[in-house]
């Protein structure tokens, strides 16, 4: 397996490569978002299976995470319909994301409006 500061680079440069923040990466594979900068950083490295979403999720092979090939085979051409409703799946799960974030907030204001005094 590479490095941390190796792996935490190719974990980078896979979601950049997507256009995606450190919490769409996140979300993508069901982790908080310091976790992901951690990763970025090479502070941390996350288990085999996180890795396997990793690759998963930024459609890079396992083996490019794990010091292998630095880019993902040539995938087969896939018709334009495919290619919509994929960026529609997408566009979705960016929401549900943001929505997440929003929710969070949200709860964390309620509560420290509910445990102020008075």
């Amino acid at each position: 397996m590479a490095e941390k500061k190796e792996l935490g680079e190719r974990i980078r440069n896979a979601r950049a490569a997507k256009g995606w923040k450190q919490k769409h990466l996140a979300a993508q594979v069901d982790v908080e978002p310091l976790t992901v900068s951690r990763w970025d950083r090479g502070a941390t490295s996350p288990d085999l299976d996180v890795i396997n979403l990793v690759a998963e999720a930024t459609g890079k092979p396992l083996s490019y995470f794990l010091g292998g090939e630095e880019e993902a085979p040539q995938a087969a051409p896939s018709s334009p319909a495919l290619e919509q409703a994929a960026a529609r799946i997408e566009a979705a799960a960016l929401q549900i994301a943001t929505d997440a974030d929003r929710i969070a907030t949200l709860l964390e204001e309620l509560r420290v409006e509910r445990d102020r005094p008075g």
